[in-house]
């Protein structure tokens, strides 16, 4: 694949990047220490760490985001979510060598404002202005391989399109030819495919869901490379993929995976525990140490029964386990059984409040602090609930890959509370894998926001 000046936007990105981070750290330095100015500001050793840091923590976060994948550098709406993604691990980097050093990065809690605000604005201004002079002088920054298909004209069309809207992969389509003529008049069909090939000068042929089977498609395959043509199979049972991301050979065997699963690596699933225990420690020491004794007197007051409510849900791998909740209902016999709705008597009146506003799920970050929790991801639910909705929606075990969430993307997007009918569940485990095959630190961080936003402005499907 060929990409138009792909190395030089890389570089000219990569370059800036560089030059911002040091430069606001120059500025940032300057400013708030007196007795440093620009000529010997590197023999401070304090500074010097601060220059080192700074610079491994932007190539560290820019590494491990992709941000200088070229799509990401081209494209305004990728571009903008993956820089967030990498600046707010910038930020982590950062404040971890800041808080786990001797000497402190930074000199003080203001200068760090300053700091990323110069970064941001230096960093997204340069970027923003790059999109306009794209988009206002029509730079077409691709180039790509001349693409001939073999393939229904259903599936070249589909496919046309495909490479129209994804020309970073670097493909050109250059038209198709029926597979079914191989199949009617085999010499015919390989003398248009061959005239073709000379005549568009085409680089590369896709078989796509190709009637050429077996010997046959060998034999053609070898003729092709005789003429150094390199060819590319699309299967015939791509439609179903949902997002088909890594091929493994074992031996000469190949294995394709049929959606992306970023956590299936140990980095992703270390980052992901990493801020679900530091986040569920600054929520129960900041907030739960103080509105437990509250929220326990109330729910003691109104009702018999204990403080907390625990029920065996389904988490990860369909293991059961304890999810803990500060009890919101007079104590009954279906509590395992019936799911609760808006108008169920059985709740109480603080019950009612804690439920509207989220508060009886605090308890679940003890959950998380033990592990068979996460802060986000799809929510658990009942035994009973599992044993029927796996039933009802094919896809619903999926959500099962995953630790389940205090709060999740399909109830942030508007899935939460009584499930009434079978599309409501269906779309709600299509968020949750949804969730599953996009995951990154970011979307954590948007799905909380959210969450609070709700809580903050009332969540009407809230039971």
């Amino acid at each position: 694949m060929r990409h138009k000046y792909a190395a030089f936007i890389r570089f000219l990105n990569f370059t800036f990047d560089i030059f911002i981070v040091n430069i606001s750290m120059i500025i940032v330095s300057v400013k708030y220490n007196n007795d440093i100015n620009i000529f010997s500001l590197f023999n401070n050793k304090i500074v010097l760490f601060t220059w080192i840091s700074i610079n491994i923590s932007w190539i560290s976060a820019a590494f491990f985001t992709d941000n200088y994948k070229l799509r990401n550098l081209i494209y305004f709406k990728e571009g903008f979510k993956n820089s967030l993604e990498a600046f707010f691990l910038f930020f982590l980097f950062l404040g971890s060598i800041n808080f786990f050093s001797d000497s402190k990065v930074f000199f003080t809690k203001e200068s760090i404002i300053v700091y990323f605000s110069l970064f941001a604005i230096f960093f997204w201004g340069a970027r923003f202005l790059f999109y306009l002079l794209k988009k206002r002088y029509g730079l077409e920054l691709y180039t790509g391989r001349k693409v001939l298909l073999i393939s229904s004209e259903n599936i070249a069309n589909e496919l046309s399109i495909l490479f129209y809207e994804k020309k970073e992969f670097g493909f050109l389509y250059s038209g198709f030819i029926s597979d079914s003529g191989f199949l009617e008049d085999k010499n015919s069909f390989l003398n248009q495919l061959f005239q073709k090939l000379k005549d568009l000068e085409i680089e590369e042929v896709f078989f796509a869901k190709s009637q050429i089977k077996g010997e046959e498609l060998h034999e053609l395959i070898q003729d092709l490379d005789q003429r150094t043509i390199r060819v590319r199979i699309i299967p015939d049972f791509f439609s179903f993929y949902t997002k088909p991301q890594s091929l493994l050979f074992i031996g000469n065997i190949p294995l394709l995976s049929i959606r992306d699963e970023p956590l299936q690596s140990l980095f992703n699933r270390m980052v992901k525990r990493g801020f679900d225990v530091l986040f569920s420690l600054l929520v129960i020491v900041l907030i739960f140490t103080w509105l437990f004794p509250i929220l326990a007197l109330l729910i003691k007051i109104e009702s018999k029964g204990p403080i907390f409510f625990k029920q065996l849900r389904s988490g990860r791998d369909n293991v059961q386990f304890w999810c803990y909740k500060f009890r919101s209902m007079k104590l009954n016999d279906n509590a395992n059984l019936i799911q609760a709705t808006k108008s169920d008597v059985r709740i109480t009146k603080i019950g009612r409040f804690i439920r509207k506003t989220s508060l009886d799920e605090f308890p679940q970050f003890i959950n998380v602090l033990l592990g068979n929790m996460s802060v986000v991801g799809p929510r658990p639910h009942m035994i009973a609930h599992t044993q029927e909705y796996s039933s009802l929606v094919d896809k619903y075990m999926i959500r099962h890959f995953v630790k389940p969430g205090i709060t999740g993307w399909a109830q942030v997007s508007g899935y939460r509370g009584e499930i009434t009918k079978v599309e409501d569940l269906k779309k709600r485990v299509e968020h949750d894998i949804w969730y599953i095959e996009h995951w990154s630190l970011f979307l954590d961080f948007q799905v909380i926001l959210l969450t609070v936003y709700n809580i903050i402005t009332g969540d009407d499907k809230a039971a």
